[in-house]
């Protein structure tokens, strides 16, 4: 088996994986509420799901998942809410099963953005060139917003899963555990998504955008958006590489 992840990886194998591929793959997770019937930390299982196969097939190593992301925040006497609690117009949903215990994950964007700057830093060190992030919607925001000044200050190319998608309807985690997240669940941890979990009148199906995830989701759709979005970010780093050494 292919050695991807960084905590499995002795001094010497890490070194031989970025002489291969310099290029390190950032899952942006959080403990964010992904509707009923999805896991805990669901932004990031699907991220790091990807990375591994992209390396496995590129090479490069697949860094520990963040936990922690930027998002909306509302405070209501005290109490704190975050982003789907948080409906369009500002105010405040029902969604008040979405604040139980060990949920929060909220980190303020400024601090979130230091936090990146010190990883790039350390990654450039150690010889990175491109490093790839994704995952929680803000926290891919919050990285790209960076692209810039980890070129000009780290010398690194900036990528997401979607820089070189072209179809709207496979671009990866499009959705807020609708059918797009919750397909791509069912195709790399389909035992983590257990849809005996929302009511029979779907009362308590919310924290949702996107495609009904009950009605529309199934492994085959999560394959055919994993196997494009391998093959498009796979190919998009060997460009990127290739122009980099040429450099």
């Amino acid at each position: 088996m292919v050695k991807v992840l960084y905590e499995e990886l002795l001094p010497e194998e890490f070194v031989q994986r970025i002489q291969k591929m310099p290029v390190a793959y950032l899952p942006l997770g959080t403990m964010e509420w992904h509707g009923p019937h999805m896991p805990l930390g669901a932004d990031g299982i699907q991220s790091k799901e990807l990375f591994i196969r992209v390396a496995e097939k590129v090479g490069g190593v697949v860094l520990p998942m963040l936990f922690m992301g930027p998002d909306r925040v509302f405070n209501d006497s005290g109490k704190m809410f975050y982003g789907m609690d948080i409906n369009t117009e500002g105010a405040l949903n029902t969604y008040c099963v979405q604040q139980m215990k060990g949920s929060a994950y909220w980190m303020e964007k400024a601090q979130f953005q230091s936090y990146l700057r010190s990883i790039f830093a350390q990654l450039s060190r150690a010889g990175i060139r491109i490093v790839v992030g994704h995952g929680h919607g803000p926290s891919t925001n919050a990285f790209q917003e960076l692209e810039k000044e980890a070129q000009e200050k780290y010398g690194l190319r900036i990528l997401t899963a979607w820089t070189f998608a072209e179809t709207e309807r496979l671009k990866y985690q499009s959705d807020h555990a609708g059918a797009n997240e919750t397909s791509i669940v069912m195709a790399v941890r389909p035992e983590l998504v257990d849809f005996g979990q929302v009511k029979e009148d779907e009362s308590n199906l919310i924290g949702i955008a996107g495609r009904h995830p009950v009605r529309e989701s199934s492994a085959a759709f999560g394959n055919e958006i994993l196997e494009y979005t391998v093959q498009t970010l796979s190919s998009g780093i060997e460009k990127e590489y290739k122009m980099i050494k040429e450099r």
